[in-house]
């Protein structure tokens, strides 16, 4: 049985170097089907380290398509005709279908061309004679060797004919994970007359590309054949055919001189682009050649001309290049742990406290992390968004404004103590805008409102003990009224300062209380709890949808002189999924641990410098437990430390009777030491994963530093007056995030 080629050429008037000819790029008519591929081919590298066999007519290894990238081991592999020039091109054909599949990108004056895969290696095996005709022994000896020679995909724009020789070698073929691209044929018919073939392993089946020809309208050639419904054992043709362009292909032309060029027409043509894209996805991704996945990547990849896979015309589309560099299916990460997770189900992101910054380190990692498609082919992928914080404000801005309903009730007691009771129901956004209506409640729907109340309860007695519970409100000033004493200055300061009470702060919404007592006037104890609300898992200080929070807290005050206090607190806070103030599902893919613990010990110091003036200063060292994990994408956290300070300055009758003026530089609770070990995939140059873990420090990449400038005053008797600026530098510790916010308050008596 002999082969034929399936191609014919038509001169072209463009001499290597002459005079340039419109649309003489040889890739346009192919690249109009499938996009530019200038992009792809720099991600594969140009196909570098990928092997095409070419088993045609031989080749011209000198031309200039191809010169430097001929193995030597290539050869005269007919059997029944004596090749007399051993494997140069004595026809044309196969130079031509070497330069489209992988001809080198010429940027000359004349001819911009470029092959589909430019950089990678050619294996010419000549099979087919000066007249472009060739037995069955030839065909099946020329895929042998070129099989033994190295190729890695062998194309064969020839007619698709096949016996007991040619299916034995394309089956050895397939078992080496070798991928056979076939040109379906010129005779505007179905492939192999309709006949189906018997005897392909599953192996070459997995392997087997048929390819037709579609010109620039994408429509089928008026020569091309089609799959029609014949099968392959029990797998459709049309299930294996891949449409390509093969109406006017610029290509080398030895007939009309040794650097000529000419237009090519043929499924022949069509068939050496799908080789050049095969080169293209296994220089990419080795992993594709040991599974022998890449034909169906670019069938699944294909642009739909009909029903994909199914259709007696198109088969499964026409190739698509680009298409095939983008993920097939859900992408995947690996865990710890060595499983793979869809990164769509990462739906639960990390939000991280201020203490942590923006976890820059580990949002480094996350912005170009690897993650695997379906086909097991590796992309990089930004997850850092996985990461979030709080927002910021980079301008100045006025801070919000909050809409309550508050009561106050206050009573003096006998011998200078007083009870105080306060309840603060919220006013929601929805109803706040839209009054009470319907239309309030879709707004608050979007807003997220919060519906439940506020309320405290303190209780004082003229020697200076308090009492005080609460629910919804920050526990901190009432701790801070048993520390110092009710009243003190002090007491007011360290609201300014947040170094001592950092623990407590992280421990806000739910339910609170507090409790300090004199002891024989000099020296005070105080104690204090707060917790996060059991109900929505939703604190004050930090969002803690996934997570909650208690804290406690044991302090004492001396009075060393009549002006010097020192102050000295223990805190310990228990976070369930979370750390420092962070908030995650501890199931989840990033996650810090289900449980942490943290100790904080403070000091405090006030004086009293006389004439309405008072001086606070805070320094506070917190550690934090780390954590062993097995699943996700964080293996283990080491123990953390990490420090808060401030001063407060309070002037009283600054500016007139009855007002003050306090001055406050705080550094807010930051880490200073401590690692995690993220789980991180490679993949080496033979396409292997490899997971190991990289240790990243969660010291934040900024150092927040706020400076605060407050003022009050009576206007009138009953009405008080407020006004605050607060700068922030690296606000919540994030490098180069600055913000400035006003506040205003007012305050009425009757």
């Amino acid at each position: 049985m002999s082969y034929k080629l399936l191609a014919s050429a038509s001169a072209l008037a463009l001499l290597f170097g002459g005079q340039a000819v419109a649309g003489a790029d040889r890739s346009a008519a192919w690249q109009a089907q499938i996009g530019d591929t200038a992009a792809v081919q720099a991600t594969a590298k140009g196909g570098a380290g990928i092997t095409i066999g070419i088993v045609d007519t031989g080749i011209a290894a000198s031309n200039q398509e191809v010169t430097g990238r001929v193995l030597g081991a290539s050869s005269c592999a007919a059997v029944t005709f004596r090749c007399s020039n051993g494997v140069y091109d004595d026809n044309s054909h196969g130079t031509a279908v070497a330069a489209i599949a992988a001809g080198s990108y010429s940027p000359t004056p004349a001819i911009s061309m470029s092959g589909v895969a430019p950089s990678a290696t050619i294996l010419s095996e000549k099979v087919l004679n000066a007249s472009g005709t060739g037995m069955n022994s030839d065909i099946a000896n020329g895929i042998t060797k070129a099989v033994n020679g190295g190729a890695q995909v062998i194309n064969l724009s020839l007619t698709y004919m096949t016996n007991s020789d040619i299916i034995s070698a394309v089956n050895y073929a397939a078992s080496k994970n070798v991928v056979i691209v076939w040109a379906g044929g010129n005779s505007s018919a179905n492939l192999n007359n309709g006949a189906n073939t018997s005897g392909l392993s599953a192996a070459a089946l997995q392997r087997l590309i048929l390819v037709g020809s579609v010109g620039s309208n994408n429509q089928i050639s008026s020569f091309s054949n089609k799959p029609g419904s014949g099968k392959a054992g029990s797998t459709a043709y049309s299930s294996l055919w891949l449409m390509g362009n093969g109406d006017s292909i610029i290509a080398p032309g030895l007939q009309y001189g040794s650097t000529s060029f000419a237009y090519w027409t043929g499924t022949s043509m069509a068939a050496p682009e799908v080789a050049g894209a095969v080169a293209l996805l296994e220089a990419t991704w080795p992993v594709l050649m040991r599974n022998g996945t890449a034909a169906q990547v670019l069938f699944l990849t294909a642009t739909d001309l009909g029903t994909k896979g199914v259709d007696s015309t198109y088969g499964n589309g026409l190739l698509n290049i680009n298409q095939a560099f983008q993920p097939i299916g859900a992408l995947t990460v690996t865990q710890a742990n060595g499983k793979s997770t869809p990164v769509s189900s990462l739906t639960s992101a990390m939000i991280t406290s201020g203490a942590l910054g923006n976890l820059s380190a580990i949002r480094s990692q996350l912005s170009a992390y690897t993650t695997f498609d379906s086909f097991q082919r590796n992309f990089t992928s930004n997850l850092s968004g996985l990461v979030s914080t709080s927002s910021v404000a980079t301008v100045v801005t006025p801070a919000p404004v909050s809409v309550s309903t508050p009561t106050t009730l206050g009573r003096h007691l006998a011998g200078g103590g007083f009870v105080m009771a306060t309840g603060l129901q919220p006013v929601s956004f929805g109803e706040a805008v839209f009054g009470d209506s319907g239309a309030n409640d879709v707004a608050d729907r979007m807003f997220g409102a919060r519906d439940r109340g506020m309320t405290a309860v303190m209780l004082a007695d003229g020697r200076g003990d308090v009492a005080a519970v609460s629910r919804g409100m920050n526990s901190s000033a009432a701790f801070a009224q048993a520390f110092w004493g009710v009243d003190a200055p002090a007491a007011d300061l360290t609201s300014h300062i947040g170094a001592s009470t950092a623990l407590l702060n992280l421990a806000q919404g739910g339910n609170a209380s507090a409790i300090g007592a004199s002891l024989g006037g000099r020296v005070r104890l105080a104690a204090g709890w707060s917790a996060t609300d059991e109900t929505t898992s939703s604190g004050l200080a930090s969002n803690r949808t996934l997570s909650g929070a208690s804290a406690a807290v044991v302090g004492a005050t001396a009075q060393v002189t009549r002006r010097w206090t020192l102050g000295v607190s223990y805190s310990g806070l228990k976070e369930t999924n979370g750390l420092l103030g962070s908030t995650y599902d501890g199931a989840g893919l990033l996650s810090f641990g289900g449980q942490h613990r943290s100790r904080e010990v403070s000091i405090s110091t006030a004086y009293d410098l006389g004439s309405g003036r008072s001086l606070l200063a805070e320094a506070a060292w917190v550690s934090a437990d780390g954590a062993k994990l097995n699943d996700g994408l964080i293996r283990d956290v080491s123990n953390i430390t990490a420090r808060a300070w401030g001063v407060s300055f309070v002037q009283v009758d600054a500016l007139r009777a009855g007002d003050s003026l306090t001055v406050s530089i705080r550094k807010p609770l930051r880490v200073s030491s401590g690692t995690a070990d993220l789980a991180v995939t490679t993949v080496d140059d033979q396409g292997y994963a490899h997971t190991g873990f990289t240790r990243v420090g969660l010291t934040p990449d900024g150092n927040e530093t706020d400076l605060d400038l407050a003022y009050g005053t009576v206007v009138r008797g009953a009405l008080r007056l407020g006004g605050e600026v607060d700068f922030r530098s690296d606000a919540q510790n994030v490098r180069g995030q600055n913000d400035v916010a006003f506040r205003l308050a007012a305050n009425l008596r009757f």
